[in-house]
C-alpha cells in the first residue's frame, strides 16, 4: 500500500465515522464496502478477498463498537450480563458460518456482494422509518436471563456478522427493543457491548482460519488485516465522536435520507458487480 492510499484510507475512515455518528448506522455497514473496494485496488486474489474483507471489517467494527460501548456504559445504558450472554451465544453461529460458509470456494465475490446488498437494504428500511421506537412494556430494571431468546438473538446476530462482516446491530437493536423489551436507549447501548463480544469472537475465528495462506497483505493475521484495519477504524472512532456531537445540533432527517439514497446506490452497484 502506498502512502497516498494510506492517507486516503484514513480520510475515508474519518468520514465514515462522522457519518456513522451523525445518522446512527453501524460501522460495519461503511467499513465493509470500503475494504472490499480497497482490496480490489490492491489486487488481492479473489479466493482471499471476500474472507479478508469480512474478517477485517469485523476487526474494524469491534474497535468502533468498543468505543461506543464505553460511552454507553458511562451513561448506564448497558446491561452487561445480557450483552455477554447474547454475545457468547453467537459463538456457535460465528464458528459454523466462518468455517463452512465464508471460507468455502462457492462463497465468492458475487455471493458476498448480493448478501451485503440485502443487508444494506434492511438498513435503509430501518433508517427511513426512523429506527426502532417501541417502548411499550419496556422496563428500566435489569431483566432476568432468558436463555432461549438470548441464544436465538445471538445466533441470528452471529450469522449476519460472520457472513458479511458487520457487527449484527441490524438484528440486535430491534431484537433487544421489541423482543426482549429493553427501552430504546438501553437496546442501543447493550447492542454496542454485544457487538464488541461478537466482533472479538469473529475476528479470532477469521485470524485462525486464514493462517498461513498466501495472497494476504503484509500485516494480516489470517483473514484479519490489522494494518489496513487500524488505518480505517482508528480515524473512524475519532470521527464518530465528532459526528455524534454534531447530531445533537442539526436535523438528521435529511442526512438519513441522503445516506439511505447512497446506500441504495451502493447496493445497486454491488448487485451489478455480482450479476455483471
Amino acid at each position: 500500500m502506498t502512502v497516498t492510499q494510506a492517507v486516503l484510507l484514513a480520510v475515508a475512515g474519518m468520514g465514515a465515522g462522522v457519518v456513522a455518528g451523525l445518522v446512527g448506522v453501524g460501522g460495519g455497514v461503511i467499513f465493509t464496502p470500503v475494504l472490499f473496494a480497497v482490496y480490489g485496488v490492491m489486487d488481492v486474489p479473489e479466493a482471499v478477498r471476500t474472507p479478508l474483507t469480512v474478517g477485517t471489517g469485523l476487526f474494524c467494527t469491534g474497535i468502533a463498537a468498543g468505543a461506543s460501548a464505553v460511552h454507553h456504559l458511562r451513561k448506564e445504558a448497558v446491561w452487561p450480563r445480557m450483552a455477554l450472554g447474547v454475545g457468547l451465544a453467537s459463538a456457535g453461529a460465528v464458528g459454523v458460518v466462518s468455517r463452512f460458509v465464508v471460507t468455502q470456494p462457492w462463497y465468492n465475490d458475487s455471493v458476498f456482494q448480493l448478501l451485503f446488498a440485502a443487508v444494506l437494504l434492511v438498513v435503509v428500511v430501518r433508517m427511513v422509518r426512523g429506527g426502532t421506537n417501541a417502548e411499550g412494556g419496556a422496563s428500566e430494571s435489569a431483566p432476568a436471563p432468558q436463555w432461549g431468546r438470548w441464544i436465538g438473538t445471538g445466533s441470528a446476530a452471529g450469522t449476519v456478522a460472520a457472513a458479511v462482516g458487520v457487527g449484527g446491530g441490524v438484528v440486535l437493536v430491534p431484537a433487544y427493543n421489541r423482543w426482549l423489551r429493553l427501552p430504546l436507549h438501553r437496546a442501543v447501548g447493550t447492542s454496542s457491548a454485544t457487538i464488541l463480544v461478537i466482533s472479538t469472537l469473529s475476528t479470532g475465528a477469521y485470524a485462525v482460519l486464514g493462517a498461513g495462506l498466501d495472497g494476504r497483505p503484509p500485516f494480516a493475521l489470517g483473514y484479519v488485516d490489522v494494518g489496513t484495519g487500524l488505518l480505517l477504524a482508528g480515524p473512524a472512532v475519532v470521527g464518530a465522536q465528532a459526528g455524534a456531537a454534531l447530531a445533537h445540533r442539526v436535523d438528521t432527517r435529511g442526512l438519513r435520507w441522503c445516506f439511505a439514497t447512497l446506500a441504495i446506490v451502493v447496493a445497486g452497484r454491488l448487485v451489478w458487480g455480482a450479476l455483471g
